[in-house]
C-alpha cells in the first residue's frame, strides 16, 4: 500500500485523537473542516468556531460561539441544514453536543448533551427526525426540537453520514459493516453486510437500492439493499475514505493514492483508466454539468470531464481533504495549513475570494 507518507500521518493523528481522550485542542489542529451551504451563505465549521461566509463577497456574517471560543467546543462535520430552518452542527470537543443554530444570525435554539462521545458524522435529517451517528456507536435519533426520541446501539465506531430511501435508514461503521435500519422498528438493524474493509465515509444509494461504498480494504463494493448481498466489487489501488459521487449510470471516486475512477454503477467495470493528478484524493468529488471537480491533497482543485481528461486545475494552496461543496455558480473549498479558510471559485476554475476569520 503505497499512501503518501503525510496522509498516513494524519490519519493516525485523527484515528489517535478519535479513539481516545484526547483535547479539544488537538482536534482542532489535525483536522480539516467541514463545509455546506445554502443559496446564500457557506456555513464552515472549523475549528473552535463555526462561520456563516456571505457567498457574494466572502466577508463573515456571524460565527459560533459570537465571542470568545469554548474550549469544550471543536467543530468538523459539515453542518446539516433542516427543512424548518435550522443549522445542526456536532462538536467533537469534550463535551459532546449536538447543536442547533438559527443559520440567519448563529443563535442557539437547543443543545443536546446525551452522547457518550464525539459528534465526526454529519446528521442525516428528514422531515421528522434527525439521525445522528455517533462515535460512541450509538445511533440518537431526535425530534426535530432537539428532544431524544431513541436511540440504537450499533457497535464499532461512526463516521458516515447516514443515508435514507423512506423506509429504511444505512449506516457505515469502522467495524466493516454496512447496517439497515428501520425507524419503525429499532430495537435492532434490520441486516447487515460485512464488507472488505473499515468505512469512514457514508453511503450513495441509487434509485434501483443499490448502495455504492468504498473503505479502507481498498475496493468499492455493491450491496443490494433487497439481496442484501454484494453484487460486485471494484479493487482500487489504494483506500477509499469518502462517499462515489453517483451521475446517471457512472461513479465517480478518489483513493488515498491519488487515483481517480470513473466506473459503470451497473457492474464495476471502469470506463476509462484511472488517472492520476497530484495528490492523494479524500473527499468525495462534486459531480457538475460540465465536469467532475476533486480537490488533492497537494491543495489543487481539478476539473475532469466525463471522458477522464483535465478541463483546468487551479493551485489553491495548503492541503485539501473535505468535499468540494457548488454553491449556486460557485465552487467552495476549505484548506488546511493556508492563510486562508475558505475559497470560492467560479465553474470555469478562477479564484472569486478567499476568507480568512478575523481575530
Amino acid at each position: 500500500m503505497k499512501v503518501k507518507h503525510s496522509i498516513l500521518i494524519l490519519m493516525a493523528v485523527l484515528l489517535s485523537v478519535l479513539l481516545s481522550g484526547c483535547s479539544g485542542a488537538a482536534m482542532r489542529s489535525n483536522s480539516w473542516a467541514g463545509l455546506t451551504a445554502d443559496e446564500s451563505t457557506a456555513y464552515l465549521a472549523n475549528g473552535s468556531f463555526v462561520y456563516a461566509v456571505n457567498l457574494g463577497n466572502g466577508s463573515e456574517a456571524w460565527r459560533y460561539p459570537a465571542e470568545d471560543a469554548d474550549s469544550k467546543l471543536s467543530f468538523f462535520a459539515a453542518p446539516a441544514l433542516t427543512t424548518d430552518g435550522q443549522l445542526i452542527i456536532g462538536s467533537a470537543g469534550s463535551n459532546h453536543s449536538l447543536i442547533s443554530l438559527d443559520p440567519k444570525n448563529g443563535s442557539e435554539n437547543w443543545r443536546f448533551s446525551g452522547a457518550e462521545d464525539r459528534w465526526i458524522a454529519s446528521p442525516l435529517v428528514t422531515e421528522d427526525a434527525i439521525y445522528a451517528p455517533n462515535a460512541d456507536g450509538t445511533l440518537y435519533v431526535l425530534s426535530l426540537d432537539g428532544s431524544p426520541l431513541w436511540t440504537m446501539s450499533i457497535g464499532g465506531t461512526l463516521w458516515g453520514q447516514p443515508v435514507s430511501d423512506g423506509d429504511l435508514v444505512y449506516l457505515t461503521s469502522l467495524d466493516h459493516h454496512l447496517y439497515a435500519i428501520d425507524p419503525q422498528n429499532h430495537d435492532a438493524p434490520v441486516w447487515d453486510v460485512a464488507l472488505k474493509g473499515a468505512i469512514p465515509g457514508a453511503a450513495t444509494l441509487g434509485p434501483d437500492g443499490i448502495l455504492y461504498l468504498g473503505s479502507f480494504g481498498a475496493e468499492l463494493e455493491a450491496v443490494n439493499s433487497s439481496t442484501r448481498k454484494i453484487v460486485w466489487n471494484t479493487v482500487t489501488d489504494g483506500w477509499i475514505w469518502d462517499a462515489p459521487a453517483l451521475d446517471g449510470e457512472t461513479l465517480y471516486f478518489g483513493d488515498l493514492n491519488g487515483y481517480f475512477y470513473s466506473i459503470d454503477a451497473t457492474n464495476g467495470s471502469l470506463n476509462w483508466d484511472p488517472i492520476q493528478p497530484d495528490g492523494p484524493i479524500v473527499g468525495s468529488p462534486l459531480v457538475m454539468p460540465e465536469a467532475i471537480a476533486i480537490a488533492t491533497e497537494s491543495g489543487s482543485v481539478y476539473a475532469i470531464d466525463r471522458d477522464g481528461r483535465i478541463v483546468w486545475k487551479q493551485t489553491i494552496g495548503g492541503k485539501l481533504y473535505g468535499n468540494p461543496v457548488l454553491a449556486g455558480d460557485l465552487i467552495l473549498v476549505s484548506p488546511m495549513e493556508a492563510g486562508f479558510v475558505l475559497a470560492a471559485l467560479d465553474t470555469d476554475g478562477k479564484q472569486v475570494w478567499t476568507f480568512t476569520p478575523a481575530k
